[in-house]
């Protein structure tokens, strides 16, 4: 009886690993491999050679903003610098709310961040005395009363220490 047992045992052990070596062109047992174009992308075999020639990259233009990129070597324009050409491209004879003033730049800074978002903010730099101060100034008004006008809408927080200054002298201690 064990005897039977044992050779039935064998027979099927047999026919399972036949099972696993037959020739199957498609892969494992009866599935599909993944193919493109009918090449199999994931070839069982180590003989075949595979180019992406067929595999051409859809090529699109990235389109960057003109104002992304300026400069020498097209890098992104540093804030300080946007900020500085800013200031200096504004009118003279036009006006801006200075909402803070100081040696610190990250309490000029500070202040800055809290004023509204619907106008423009920016920080300059410039030397007194021998000493490095910030100016943070915001928005730029044709008129000393439009400027008052803007400086009246400000949160009081932002509006405690500002005052209303023309752009020439912003402009001539600017660095």
């Amino acid at each position: 009886m064990w005897n039977k047992i044992r050779v039935i045992t064998m027979v099927g052990t047999a026919l399972i690993l036949n099972a696993c070596t037959s020739y199957n062109p498609h892969g494992y047992m009866n599935y599909q491999t993944y193919t493109w174009n009918g090449e199999p992308l994931y070839p069982e075999s180590y003989d075949a050679s595979y180019t992406y020639r067929d595999y051409e990259r859809e090529k699109k233009p990235v389109v960057v903003p003109e104002t992304y990129h300026v400069g020498a070597y097209h890098s992104p324009a540093r804030a300080k610098d946007r900020d500085r050409n800013w200031v200096q491209s504004q009118n003279p004879s036009n006006y801006t709310i200075e909402l803070a003033e100081g040696d610190k730049a990250s309490k000029v800074a500070s202040k800055l961040v809290k004023a509204p978002k619907n106008d423009r903010r920016a920080q300059v730099k410039y030397e007194q005395n021998g000493t490095t101060r910030y100016k943070g100034v915001y928005g730029s008004y044709p008129s000393y009363e439009a400027a008052q006008q803007a400086l009246k809408t400000l949160p009081e927080e932002v509006r405690e220490g500002a005052k209303i200054e023309s752009w020439g002298s912003v402009q001539r201690v600017a660095d």
